[in-house]
């Protein structure tokens, strides 16, 4: 239905894909920073973070009512990807040779696995570096899921938990309190705006007021420059699909594949930095980057279309084995 917002998942996920890879290729390479610009890439999590607020009010307020069918569904999309994109990491940091940053232990495995690496300081990523934005992704819907289990209005239940936790942590970076959370709310209020009317003042009044707390600095500083302002074109980009259907398919099949994309786009990069490093040594720099983008982002797709769209029917013919055996007789 929301087609635009598939293709502002693929824009996030660009936009992290180009950030990481110039940043690998001219730690490789060497010379200065060709595109400037792609320094701010990494600010396309946050586009992530307002779009998941919107999807999980969309999809929690249509298809997944219960809160355990939300859970299920919720873990069954985002962790046994993880796992194998992790645990694939893990053994590469293992070969000799291969890995340049430390290897990660058995401890720091689990911890990635439960999403728990958090525990071990602001600094300290999981095995997967950008699993570090799941840790927040499953944060997040814990606290939906739980509202979903204990209230009947779950989404403000969801909201006024998250903006409570950043108000008290009155702008500070630790996991549980850092104002990133903030842009799940975002998302939130647009979709409670279309699904839950009666929330929407309220989680719009009450996101208002936190922000008013928020210095425009520190931990804060991207919430007011990249949070507010994704908003926004996620806002226009749902107006645009309500209003007219989008007739493209190219940019949304990419937009589905956007999940695969970030998972294994930097083990993608490190691979073709290292061959390109013995192959071509002296290739400039500002032609590596975007060649890199696009080997990753073919990566990423062939990842989603070799084992994501496998494991989304996997699941979905076990639910529909579930929902048949239910329907059958006692005898």
């Amino acid at each position: 239905m929301f087609l635009r917002i598939q293709v502002l998942r693929l824009v996030a996920a660009v936009l992290v894909v180009a950030y990481h890879a110039q940043l690998t290729a001219l730690s490789y390479f060497g010379g200065s920073m060709p595109y400037p610009l792609l320094d701010l890439g990494s600010y396309g999590v946050d586009l992530f973070f307002v779009i998941s607020g919107f999807i999980i009010v969309f999809i929690g307020s249509s298809r997944e009512k219960h809160a355990a069918v939300f859970a299920r569904r919720r873990f069954q999309r985002v962790v046994p990807l993880y796992w194998i994109v992790t645990t694939i990491t893990f053994v590469l940091t293992h070969i000799p040779g291969l890995a340049r940053n430390n290897v990660s232990g058995t401890l720091h495995l689990v911890q990635s696995f439960f999403f728990l690496s958090w525990l071990n300081g602001a600094e300290t990523y999981p095995v997967l570096n950008v699993g570090w934005t799941l840790e927040y992704e499953i944060f997040f819907y814990a606290i939906a899921a739980i509202a979903m289990a204990l209230t009947p209005r779950p989404w403000l239940a969801t909201a006024f938990a998250i903006l409570i936790l950043v108000l008290t942590g009155q702008g500070t970076s630790f996991f549980l309190q850092n104002p990133i959370i903030l842009e799940f709310v975002f998302g939130m209020t647009i979709g409670a705006y279309l699904y839950d009317r009666r929330s929407f003042p309220w989680m719009l009044a009450g996101t208002a007021l936190v922000l008013a707390t928020l210095p425009v600095s520190g931990a804060a500083w991207r919430v007011w420059m990249f949070g507010l302002p994704f908003s926004g074109v996620v806002a226009l980009a749902i107006y645009a699909d309500l209003r007219k259907k989008y007739v493209g398919t190219i940019l949304p099949e990419l937009g589905n594949a956007s999940f695969s994309i970030y998972l294994v786009h930097v083990i993608a990069i490190s691979c073709v930095c290292k061959l390109g490093v013995i192959v071509v040594p002296r290739m400039p720099v500002a032609v590596i980057i975007p060649v890199i983008t696009l080997l990753a982002i073919v990566a990423g797709y062939i990842l989603y279309r070799l084992v994501e769209k496998k494991l989304i029917v996997i699941f979905h013919r076990r639910r529909a084995t579930v929902a048949v055996r239910a329907l059958e007789p006692v005898v």
